[in-house]
């Protein structure tokens, strides 16, 4: 009930189109309840008299077919414009849910993101929104209301016809409390575990997609089949379960409700047939058939309506849960970079509180200088630009960039004079210049052209007849990876950061394009505080500052020839690659 409270709620965002759907839908069930009462008397008033007298009273048939007709058609209007004004209205408050879930992504921890598949946020912002749109806020909420009132407006017209009748059938309510009850408990339970398995199911097929090329590669179809067929084949058992549910619950005890009452009106009235003699008329009789056959569709209808009202409970919790997911905690202090001097002071971190992977950390990056960072995989390299980035904050010590901690700032001003590339550029679908300025207004396009010229991608233009309006496709996968990594260097630039990194940013490219790009670094580093994060440490040998890291710790740091001179970890690998290229020429 808490999530259907919480559904519910949202439609204060356009209560007014609530109110009037609803108003005509009342209005539409009382029209479409009298139309029974004018045949009463299209039977009563006019064909039985004039079967007796054999003279047909065409005035009042006249009136009363007109009225009927009337009556029949206001309903279809009124149900129509109800339908229409609901049905608007939920795509509003469904829009609304998920412009929150996503903003309310953006905010969320990079810690969140770690390990979450990203099919299943995907699902739970499309898929299960979906499934709120269609099966509670359209079909539940407009289907359920009409049900309901239909049922009331019933009992209330069977009742002012013939109390006793009314009373009795009022027995169909709690059977039908028991049932949803019963259906409620395992249907809950089936609902969610099929929402969960959708959504693992999502997840599955978008890292197939992404990673399609190592799976044909390594010829690895046959086993990822496998797993999605796992996958499926446990939503099918789960589905299965539901079916035998649900079919039970809207055929079996729909159609047993509507003989069983069907059978009770024809012994209630039997009983009334004494001495040749009906106790009522054939147009009453009529009536109180038609007025049965109301009452059981509607009640069919509410027992249908469980299951759609069970999967939006469990979609909702999905969404929910996104949504209530804790948001970063951030400072409300803003940081003043001027010159972008960096300094990690004792600085320990780790992904997990048990484990360490940045241990006492220290070094100050003055303003201007270039400061690479090396060691092997895993030594904790990219987990203090994760630092610097505020992606996440240290367990120990402070980061201060121009003297400020950056622990006090909010995440987006500590961001803002920095620019960075990876080492597996991202890029956005739109165009080249879309994906340098990132529809940043203050960029011109001119001043993307002149990013890309710095950092030597003026050459890659010449290959795309439309420039910098040549279009780019999800991933920039049309593009080659040095032209990937052009255009991310071409952004960090165009937004003149203060602090500038490299994260392995020359590993995926040619050594021309290395060259290009090192060059554009030497004409850049003044005035910008510049860190390298690199393998090749033919790089780096230019750096103001190298420093060595080990299992989470500095060992060695200085320049290049003083690093060579000291002989031990960067020269051995220095040694390494050295011999490497050599046998590979």
């Amino acid at each position: 009930m808490k999530t259907v409270k919480r559904l519910l709620s949202y439609m204060k965002y356009d209560k007014g189109k609530f109110v009037i759907g609803f108003t005509l839908l009342i209005t539409a069930v009382i029209t479409d309840l009298y139309a029974p009462i004018v045949a009463q008397q299209l039977i009563d008033d006019v064909i039985t008299p004039s079967a007796a007298s054999g003279q047909l009273l065409t005035d009042l048939l006249v009136r009363l077919l007109g009225l009927y007709a009337l009556l029949i058609g206001v309903t279809a209007l009124l149900r129509y414009l109800s339908f229409l004004i609901l049905t608007k209205t939920a795509n509003k408050i469904v829009k609304i849910i998920r412009d929150q879930a996503y903003r309310h992504l953006q905010k969320l921890p990079i810690r969140y993101f770690d390990n979450l598949p990203a099919g299943k946020v995907v699902s739970q912002i499309t898929n299960d929104t979906e499934v709120l749109r269609q099966q509670f806020y359209v079909v539940t909420i407009s289907n359920v209301m009409l049900n309901v009132i239909y049922v009331i407006g019933t009992y209330i017209a069977i009742t002012r016809l013939h109390v006793g009748l009314g009373l009795s059938l009022l027995v169909l309510l709690p059977l039908m409390y028991i049932w949803h009850k019963y259906y409620s408990k395992y249907a809950g339970r089936f609902s969610r575990k099929e929402r969960e398995l959708n959504s693992d199911i999502n997840g599955k097929i978008n890292e197939s997609v992404q990673g399609m090329s190592i799976i044909q590669a390594f010829q690895q179809e046959e086993k990822v089949s496998e797993e999605f067929n796992t996958i499926n084949q446990a939503w099918f058992e789960v589905e299965r379960k539901y079916v035998l549910l649900d079919s039970a619950a809207q055929f079996t005890l729909g159609g047993l409700l509507r003989h069983v009452t069907l059978m009770f009106v024809m012994l209630f009235f039997g009983s009334q047939y004494l001495d040749g003699i009906l106790g009522i008329s054939i147009g009453t009789l009529y009536v109180f058939g038609d007025y049965v056959t109301r009452l059981y569709d509607p009640i069919q209808g509410i027992i249908q309506q469980m299951s759609f009202v069970q999967q939006a409970i469990a979609a909702g919790e999905r969404v929910f849960t996104l949504v209530d997911t804790p948001a970063e905690e951030d400072a409300s202090g803003k940081l003043d970079l001027t010159v972008g001097k960096v300094e990690f002071d004792q600085v320990s971190f780790g992904y997990k509180e048990e484990t360490k992977v940045l241990k006492d950390i220290s070094f100050t990056a003055n303003s201007g200088e270039t400061v690479a960072l090396v060691g092997h995989t895993g030594s904790g390299k990219s987990s203090i630009m994760n630092l610097l980035f505020r992606f996440y904050d240290p367990d120990q010590g402070e980061i201060r960039i121009d003297g400020q901690n950056t622990k006090l700032a909010s995440r987006k001003s500590v961001r803002q004079g920095m620019g960075i590339v990876l080492q597996d550029p991202f890029l956005f679908t739109g165009t080249i210049e879309s994906n340098i300025t990132l529809e940043n207004p203050t960029i011109t396009k001119e001043m993307a052209h002149s990013a890309l010229e710095k950092v030597g991608g003026d050459q890659m233009l010449l290959h795309f007849e439309k420039g910098l309006d040549e279009p780019v496709v999800e991933k920039g996968s049309t593009l080659s990876s040095g032209q990937r990594q052009l255009i991310s260097f071409a952004r960090a630039l165009a937004y003149d950061p203060k602090i500038l990194i490299l994260d392995e940013a020359t590993s995926s490219i040619d050594t021309e394009t290395e060259e290009i790009i090192q060059h554009a670094m030497d004409v850049l580093k003044e005035g910008r505080t510049t860190f390298i994060i690199a393998h090749r440490l033919s790089t780096i040998q230019h750096a103001d500052q190298i420093l060595v890291l080990d299992n989470g710790e500095i060992v060695e740091r200085g320049n290049h020839q003083e690093l060579l001179l000291l002989d031990g970890k960067y020269a051995e690998m220095y040694r390494m690659q050295k011999k490497s290229i050599a046998e590979a020429m």
